[in-house]
């Protein structure tokens, strides 16, 4: 579904307050950001589409522009409680940009929620490579 559809299914999602877990995940060459809503615990992934990349007058390289209708969501799972979804997550930054295919450790974390609740916030995450 695209942004708009997405919050216009649930109208809680609109007014409700947001954590972001980054911006750069990535899944079959897609930039993807995830985030989790706190009215109905959906932790979701928004996708870029695959797109061109131009140069802005300085040289550097970006994306090119889209519109909310090109973004795609989709509900990865639900994770209720702050607490809960910021120690399912723990260790997000590292996933993140751990290479290509970074959204499956987020597929993972949730489908293995509760076993996640262990891992403290503040230590690393035990399904991270080692430095």
């Amino acid at each position: 579904m695209d942004l708009e559809d997405f919050y216009n299914a649930d109208p809680r999602r609109r007014h409700s307050e947001e954590l972001e877990f980054g911006t750069d995940w990535s899944e079959d060459g897609a930039r993807t950001q995830v985030s989790w809503v706190e009215t109905t615990g959906e932790i979701y992934a928004m996708r870029d589409p695959l797109g061109g990349l131009w140069s802005d007058p300085i040289g550097d390289v970006r994306p090119t522009p889209v519109s909310d209708e090109q973004l795609t969501v989709e509900v990865l799972g639900v994770v209720n409680g702050r607490e809960r979804a910021t120690a399912v997550m723990s260790g997000w930054e590292a996933a993140m940009s751990s290479g290509d295919n970074s959204l499956s450790w987020v597929r993972d974390r949730i489908a293995n929620a509760d076993g996640e609740m262990s891992d403290t916030p503040a230590q690393p995450s035990r399904d991270l490579p080692a430095d």
